[in-house]
């Protein structure tokens, strides 16, 4: 088998734009595919994100902001006289983490207000930092908070810092609203190779042995001490930072999330709507870059995902056959004694929830169950560590199956099947501390249960 293996690209039922493959710094492949060429600029969506906290972690090394001010610090002019306190301590970094008090991006639910300003006036559902819900919403008031502290857009910005030195494209932009802001969030417009002479520099980062190839790159502003202030920022960034398994829809959105970067198996991801990728393996020093449009076929994204691990698989394994598409379960849902113990230690008691209108008043959490009351019933969901409880619910009268685990964010996961005459699935998520606990509801079924949807809080009554 070759050293170099290829990313093949002949069995993808949808159209496939270019692939990049560099390992340990060398260009091992670079393909383009009509009507894509190397000089094409691609919609890159969510990749923008990516770019979004690249900016905001070079204004920290800076000393011009701070990921732990209240966001709305930066933005007086768009919050109200007397913000909602859940909206007044939400700082930067639960906006780079997705963990707002919003449940949606805001400025979808009513696109004729300005879209930084509807961040801001948009009534939250629930405390940020507590539990991670993807909101396009954050990475677009980043962008704007990125200009109000700098002066320049999100890749003017970082022009300045390292984008100019590495080779990134001039002709590259990110593009704007109706209100004339960045899409920080999906806006994105570069060539395949821009993402991939990020990546390399990016993976210079994290092995650290940037000095030598990007000594360019210093001058008196952006000196050596900056850089390894950016690079310990970007580590941040790529580590693991909140559970995602409550909302992933592949195997790889579920293995949690940085700061506006994806974790994947054996390493982390910039990540984009159908099938934009800069997928990268520290461990083999392998990056992957994919562009393509997968959004006319289901599944689209796993298809290059697969692609992907056979490639890092290969590298891995020189000598082993193709790696067979992986049907192990979700590595963060695992449930391990010690950590649940841990959890349940933190989250044990008996809590109050507030007006909602789900209709639910009040949850305990006890080592062996967790019991959400509705106006209507109890519910009561066992917490075993091996095996699914099967129970049946008080209300719809449904078979359930539901297994437990603790996340590593410490949060308490219980994943519910539904299987009976309805078939679905209600995912529920506790994270909380000092008194208080966030909840969080995913119900997948089109008929029952409609009440397993949102955001509860809650507060710790007297024992």
């Amino acid at each position: 088998m070759s050293a170099d293996p290829s990313f093949r690209t002949d069995r993808f039922p949808f159209p496939f734009h270019s692939v990049l493959v560099s390992r340990r710094g060398v260009r091992i492949q670079e393909d383009y595919f009509s009507p894509c060429s190397e000089t094409s600029l691609h919609r890159m969506f969510s990749i923008a994100k990516s770019y979004t906290a690249l900016a905001v972690c070079a204004l920290t090394a800076e000393g011009k902001l701070h990921p732990e001010d209240p966001i709305i610090r930066y933005f007086p002019d768009l919050t109200p006289c007397d913000p909602h306190p859940w909206l007044a301590c939400m700082t930067i970094q639960d906006l780079l983490d997705m963990k707002t008090c919003h449940a949606s991006t805001t400025y979808k639910l009513n696109p004729a207000e300005n879209w930084v300003r509807s961040f801001f006036i948009t009534p939250p559902d629930h405390r940020s930092g507590q539990i991670f819900k993807y909101d396009t919403g954050a990475a677009h008031v980043l962008a704007s908070l990125v200009r109000r502290v700098s002066g320049k857009g999100v890749l003017d910005y970082l022009r300045d810092v390292f984008l100019d030195g590495i080779g990134f494209s001039r002709e590259a932009y990110m593009m704007k609203d109706p209100f004339g802001d960045e899409i920080g969030g999906s806006g994105l417009m570069a060539r395949s190779s821009d993402l991939m002479v990020t990546a390399e520099f990016l993976m210079a980062l994290w092995q650290n042995r940037w000095k030598q190839p990007y000594r360019h790159l210093l001058t008196d502003r952006f000196d050596e001490a900056f850089f390894l202030r950016f690079r310990d920022l970007f580590l941040q960034c790529v580590s693991f930072r909140s559970a995602t398994v409550h909302e992933g829809k592949t195997l790889e959105e579920c293995q949690g999330y940085g700061s506006q970067f994806w974790r994947i198996r054996n390493g982390f991801a910039m990540y984009g709507m159908g099938g934009q990728y800069a997928a990268f393996f520290p461990e083999e020093d392998l990056i992957i870059v994919t562009t393509a449009d997968t959004q006319a076929v289901q599944g689209g994204t796993q298809l290059i995902l697969d692609e992907i691990y056979r490639m890092d698989h290969q590298f891995r394994n020189p000598d082993a056959a193709d790696a067979p598409v992986s049907t192990a379960q979700v590595p963060e849902s695992h449930g391990y004694a010690q950590l649940l113990e841990q959890v349940i230690d933190q989250l044990a008691g008996s809590y109050s929830i507030q007006e909602n209108p789900q209709g639910f008043v009040s949850c305990t959490i006890l080592r062996d169950e967790a019991v959400l009351v509705h106006r209507d019933c109890t519910f009561r969901f066992p917490i075993f560590l091996s095996d699914a409880a099967e129970i049946t619910d008080p209300k719809y009268h449904q078979k359930l199956y539901i297994t437990t685990s603790p996340l590593k964010d410490g949060s308490l996961y219980q994943y519910i099947q539904i299987l009976d005459s309805y078939v679905g699935s209600i995912r529920i998520t506790y994270h909380g501390s000092d008194g208080k606990l966030t909840i969080h509801l995913h119900k997948i079924e089109e008929c029952v249960f409609p009440e397993m949807n949102g955001f509860l809080e809650a507060v710790k009554t007297a024992d």
